[in-house]
C-alpha cells in the first residue's frame, strides 16, 4: 500500500535503548495491527502521501504515487548529515525513548553496517506545576522570564539542579521561592563569614569534599547529590564558626564558594543575580546618606533612603559593625 517498513524481527538488538525485550514487545501489543506490518513494532520507513502533503517519488512505488520519510527516519538522515553516521551524545524526553529513539537506533545501525549510533543517550523528564506537566493547554505555563522574575535566575539554576535530569522538575510558585530562600541562605552565610573575618580570597579548600563532589557529578550528572555535598560542606563551615575555630571555618567557606561556583551558583554581596539595578557605587552613596540623616536625627530620611533601595531589590542589614546590604 505504498509503505516501506522496518521488520524489527531482524534486528537482534531492538529494545536495547528501552530495555525491552522483542518477543514481549511482539506479543503484548493491544493495538490493530496494519495489514501492510508483519509484527506490531515494525515502523513505517516511508509512507504515502496525500494530495494535500509533501510528496516525492521514490523507487518502490509506482511512478505517479508520491510519497514522504516517515518520523523516525528524517531524525536519522539529519543527524547522519550534520553529525555523521556516529555522534557523542543524543538527548530528548524520555517520552521519546520508545519507540521514537529506539527505531533510530534500529534503522541508523543497519543502514550504516555499524554497532554505534549516539555513544551517550540523555532523556529529560518534564516540567511540572503543583504536579500537573506544564502545558499552555491547562493554563499552567510559565516561561524562563516569569520565572527568574518570581525567583531570580539563581534560584531557578538551584531549583533545576535539585532535581536529576532525567525526573520530573516542579517549577511552581512554592517550588521557585523555596528555591530563592536557599539562595538568600548562602548569601547570609558568606556575609556571616566576612563579618568574623573569615579569609575566603587565599587557601586551601577540602579535598576529600571536591572528592565527593566530583563523585556525585560523575554518577550521570548527579547535580542533586552534589548540592547535598555543598550544603553539607556550609553547615559544617557555620558549626565551626559557632565554635569559633575560624581556620576551619575558612576552609569549608572556601571550598563551599568554589564548589556552588563550579555550578554556576555565584553567592555574596557582589552577585547581580542577572538582574538590573543600581551599581554598588550608587548603592554605598545612598548608605552614605542614609546614614548623614540618621545622624542628624531626620529619620523620615533615613527609612526614604532604606524604602527607595528597597523598591531596587536592595536590602540593608544595620550590625554592630555597620551597613550591610545585598540584593534581593
Amino acid at each position: 500500500d505504498g509503505h516501506v517498513l522496518f521488520d524489527v524481527s531482524t534486528n537482534s538488538t531492538y529494545g536495547k535503548l528501552s530495555q525491552r525485550n522483542l518477543d514481549e514487545l511482539i506479543a503484548g501489543a493491544r493495538v490493530e495491527i496494519a495489514p501492510y506490518k508483519k509484527n506490531p513494532s515494525d515502523f513505517v520507513l516511508w509512507k504515502p502521501s496525500s494530495a494535500n502533503q509533501p510528496g516525492w517519488s521514490s523507487p518502490w512505488v509506482e511512478e505517479n504515487q508520491l510519497g514522504r520519510p516517515g518520523w523516525h527516519i528524517e531524525c536519522s538522515a539529519m543527524s547522519q548529515k550534520y553529525l555523521g553516521d556516529t555522534f557523542d551524545i543524543h538527548a530528548g524526553g524520555v517520552d521519546l525513548v520508545f519507540p521514537h529513539h529506539e527505531n533510530e537506533i534500529a534503522q541508523s545501525q543497519c543502514a550504516n553496517g555499524l554497532d554505534s549510533f549516539a555513544k551517550i543517550w540523555m532523556h529529560n523528564g518534564f516540567l511540572t506545576i503543583e504536579g500537573e506537566k506544564m502545558s499552555k493547554s491547562l493554563g499552567n505555563f510559565t516561561n524562563l522570564a516569569e520565572a527568574i522574575d518570581t525567583a531570580g535566575s539563581r534560584a531557578l539554576r538551584l531549583l533545576a539542579m535539585q532535581t536529576h535530569y532525567r525526573h520530573a522538575m516542579e517549577m511552581g510558585r512554592d517550588a521557585l521561592m523555596a528555591a530563592s530562600t536557599a539562595i538568600s541562605r548562602l548569601d547570609a552565610f558568606q556575609r556571616r563569614m566576612i563579618a568574623a573575618n573569615v579569609d575566603l580570597e587565599d587557601g586551601e579548600i577540602e579535598p576529600s569534599a571536591v572528592a565527593d563532589f566530583k563523585a556525585a557529578m560523575d554518577d550521570d550528572f548527579g547535580t542533586p547529590m552534589a548540592l547535598d555535598q555543598a550544603f553539607g560542606v556550609v553547615r559544617k563551615a557555620n558549626a565551626a564558626l559557632d565554635d569559633g575555630d575560624l581556620a576551619t571555618a575558612g576552609l569549608g567557606a572556601r571550598t563551599a564558594l568554589t564548589l556552588f561556583s563550579v555550578l554556576g551558583i555565584k553567592i555574596g554581596l557582589s552577585e547581580q543575580d542577572e538582574r538590573s539595578g543600581p551599581d554598588a557605587a550608587e548603592i554605598e552613596l545612598l548608605i552614605e546618606q542614609r546614614r548623614l540623616a540618621r545622624d542628624g536625627k531626620d529619620f523620615a530620611a533615613a527609612d526614604q533612603i532604606r524604602d527607595e533601595l528597597a523598591d531596587m531589590g536592595i536590602v540593608l542589614e544595620d550590625t554592630s559593625s555597620g551597613v550591610t546590604w545585598y540584593r534581593r
